[in-house]
């Protein structure tokens, strides 16, 4: 019992108060008469990142922020005619608005509450790398992916002009792995790395469909999408400014394409006026029977994405 509390000693804040009357845990050792009391927690116990939430989201909807229905962690306050959005993450705050009056408000009143740090204009956050340029703003995960890089001992490794060959699509059959957790480490690796990088995202979803049973020749494209992020760590994607917030959609399919199922690829990008911002590679559910068929599917999902944005 004293080594278990010491352990949350020194992850958590406890006090030591008065035992309240009633049925209670005794620690022994002469503390029969005192108990802890826990007076705040962001990690470690259970239910702390849901009680962490539910504080800090009854705090600023009391300052007028109100949840978005499509992320309930993004929040959006409007106020004399500007407006200012809140990112929370855990305990990771990302504050942007349309006037610096009205931020200064908004980081004072968090500050009166809660223990909060200003760390100045955005430069990195879950690790995507914000950089300005002037033509906007920089997204990329070259930190992120040389990690992935050092973690597998391919630092040095040659690198490969594209993320896939010709041949991509791989059948599920073949000698197994030999560490499946090193497959799956990896492949998941990559597939958060496609949060800025739309150019793997075909190889990457190649790459997943075999996660349930990865063989050698899986193994070796992962290492081929490895060695072509080698070469392009610095690729990432750029949000632009634009006058114009049209939403533009492009999808495309290969009819029957896996080799297993004869199921049909779909891919779309939708553009924000001239930004990039959602992309998919994704096989279709059913099989069509006709390549009109698995183009209308193609154009269905892209269709429904646009509708969601």
């Amino acid at each position: 019992m004293a080594a278990e509390y010491n352990a949350l000693q020194r992850n958590h804040t406890w006090r030591l108060v008065d035992r309240p009357p009633g049925p209670t845990l005794s620690l022994g050792n002469g503390f029969s008469s005192i108990m802890c009391l826990l007076d705040k927690s962001l990690y470690g116990l259970r239910q702390a990142p849901r009680a962490w939430f539910t504080r800090f989201a009854e705090f600023i909807v009391q300052l007028g922020f109100r949840a978005t229905r499509s992320d309930s962690s993004l929040f959006v306050l409007h106020r004399g005619g500007h407006v200012a959005y809140l990112l929370l993450y855990v305990d990771d705050i990302v504050l942007t608005g349309t006037s610096s009056t009205l931020l200064r408000t908004v980081i004072d009143r968090l500050r009166a509450e809660f223990t909060v740090r200003d760390m100045g204009a955005l430069s990195f956050f879950l690790g995507i790398d914000v950089k300005r340029t002037k033509d906007g703003f920089y997204l990329t995960q070259d930190r992120y992916a040389e990690d992935i890089l050092e973690r597998e001992g391919m630092t040095n490794c040659k690198p490969v002009a594209t993320p896939i060959d010709a041949k991509g699509k791989l059948p599920a059959d073949g000698p197994a792995v030999n560490d499946a957790h090193t497959y799956w480490s990896l492949a998941g690796a990559l597939r958060y790395l496609t949060m800025t990088r739309p150019n793997i995202a075909y190889a990457v979803q190649q790459v997943c469909l075999h996660m349930h049973d990865p063989r050698l020749r899986h193994m070796a494209l992962l290492k081929h999408i490895l060695r072509y992020v080698r070469g392009t760590t610095s690729h990432g994607i750029l949000l632009r400014p634009s006058a114009d917030l049209t939403v533009t959609a492009y999808s495309d399919v290969d009819w029957g394409g896996c080799p297993d199922t004869r199921r049909s690829t779909s891919g779309f990008c939708v553009y924000l006026g001239d930004s990039l911002v959602s992309w998919s590679s994704k096989r279709q559910p059913t099989v069509s029977r006709s390549s009109v068929e698995a183009e209308y599917r193609a154009v269905a999902i892209a269709a429904a994405e646009c509708i969601w944005l």
